[in-house]
């Protein structure tokens, strides 16, 4: 593919900065308004794919739907002349959370605190528009270098979400159907993803905050068939008893409900749990101090990851 195809006599490839089993996601430059854009593009052979057609288009109208600095926005999709769908996105620069940790390994508690507040704050407006993720994971969450605001994390990847209340067409996952990545996917989505309602996305949210601030999963490096297993029979084990450190009482019941076996002994929706986030992260009640695990190195400290160079939409 030429670095200097346009799309749609608008979106003018310039570099290619991405690249998955499925598309490819390019730095473009939008003629008409004269901005840098991202556009992801699918493979020349998702012409042949209808499901695949149908879920780029999926997530360009369920993403149209949501206004709010912690989701990337969606500026316009169509499709190349050979037929194959692509979508622009605002174009983002720095890295995902993923990279993140694979480079960090654990964040103190001060970046999650952050993080988990824009995550969270993204999942209020995706799930006060309809929309339920279904594939929350590090690797969706990109925490974009804004000039003016600092570091903003915000959601991607809405190929595989679920539009609860459409006109925009409804997703086609048929029942029994598993969807989501797996370490950090619901239980219930596990077996049949068209179960999944908006606590399974906080489900997904809490298994992430537990990686980044553990070091690993809640189940640690279980896989497969035996992963699924231990998440559809029981609860993850605490914070404190894979890290063997002891966390503040509130951090480690926020996690614990945010990852209970089933939806309703989660927080009731993704509003309520950003406010419990936020008084765990403070430490409010008693006995409860937002600090150190006792017998590690303190760990709040309000940084913000590190300068980073790469882009992506």
């Amino acid at each position: 593919m030429s670095a200097e195809r346009v799309l749609a006599g608008r979106y003018e490839l310039v570099e290619r900065i991405g690249r998955g089993a499925m598309g490819e996601v390019w730095a473009a430059r939008d003629r008409r308004s004269r901005r840098d854009v991202a556009v992801k593009l699918a493979q020349g052979w998702s012409i042949e794919m209808p499901e695949l057609r149908d879920r780029f288009e999926r997530e360009a109208k369920v993403m149209s739907r949501i206004d709010n600095p912690h989701v990337c926005a969606v500026l316009g999709a169509g499709t190349t002349d050979d037929g194959a769908p692509f979508i622009v996105l605002e174009r983002l620069r720095g890295e995902s959370l993923e990279e993140l940790l694979a480079r960090e390994g654990t964040l103190p508690l001060g970046d999650v605190a952050w993080i988990g507040e824009h995550v969270l704050s993204g999942l209020v407006a995706a799930h006060e528009a309809g929309v339920v993720h279904r594939d929350l994971s590090p690797s969706n969450v990109f925490l974009h270098d804004d000039e003016g605001e600092g570091t903003v994390a915000k959601l991607l990847d809405f190929g595989i979400a679920k539009a609860q209340r459409t006109t925009t067409g409804a997703p086609r996952t048929g029942t029994g159907s598993a969807m989501g990545t797996l370490t950090y996917a619901a239980p219930e989505q596990l077996t049949d993803s068209a179960r999944a309602g908006p606590r399974a996305d906080l489900y997904a949210a809490g298994a992430v905050f537990f990686r980044a601030l553990a070091g690993c999963p809640p189940f640690g490096d279980a896989r497969g068939v035996a992963l699924v297993v231990m998440k559809r029979e029981h609860d993850p084990p605490t914070i404190d008893e894979v890290t063997g450190e002891q966390w503040p009482a509130q951090v480690r019941a926020f996690l614990s409900k945010m990852m209970a076996r089933t939806p309703n002994r989660r927080y009731a929706s993704a509003q309520v749990a950003l406010e419990a986030f936020r008084s765990a992260i403070k430490g409010r009640g008693p006995r409860i101090e937002v600090a150190a695990p006792q017998g590690s190195t303190p760990r709040l400290t309000r940084r913000r990851p590190g300068a980073r160079s790469k882009s992506r939409g």
